[in-house]
């Protein structure tokens, strides 16, 4: 396994390991808004969330789809910061891709489908995917501000720093 292909696959461990995102959106003065949301993550590492539909998020990205988000472990020492920022855009899920996105998220959060009463509310929710073009995996476990970076070039993820 190459460098690269070893750190996209922390990388993609990493995701499936947390559950958590905080995503920042561009709100209509242009000032940032950020939110936490619950997240699935997909193979070719797009994430699904839902949000009620009139949220400030969900205006901001009905407005404006560029989005930042961070994911990551807690840690009370700085050799244990580990995480993942990112950049991209954000999407409403269509009603084709639904389905899929639904279950998709629905295995890591079986929860979710087990308490009637949230079921009931995740009834009334939109779905969206996060679609990043640039990633910067955080590894602080093998040095102080250890860092990747990958920008999707043609449908590839390609290594730009490390």
């Amino acid at each position: 396994m190459t460098s690269t292909n070893n750190k996209l696959f922390q990388l993609r461990a990493f995701l499936a390991g947390h559950t958590a995102m905080t995503l920042a959106t561009v709100g209509p003065d242009g000032a940032p808004h950020a939110t936490d949301v619950y997240y699935a993550e997909t193979g070719d590492l797009g994430l699904y969330f839902v949000s009620i539909p009139g949220s400030r998020h969900a205006r901001n990205l009905a407005r404006d789809p560029r989005v930042a988000a961070t994911i990551h472990a807690d840690s009370t020492r700085w050799r244990d910061i580990r995480g993942v920022q990112l950049e991209g855009v954000c999407s409403r899920v269509t009603d084709e891709e639904r389905v899929a996105a639904w279950a998709h998220y629905t295995a890591k959060f079986s929860f979710m489908l087990a308490d009637a009463a949230l079921a009931g509310a995740l009834q009334k929710v939109d779905m969206y995917r996060v679609t990043p073009h640039w990633l910067r995996w955080i590894d602080n476990t093998t040095g102080l501000g250890h860092n990747s970076e990958w920008r999707l070039e043609d449908g590839d993820w390609k290594l730009r720093a490390e």
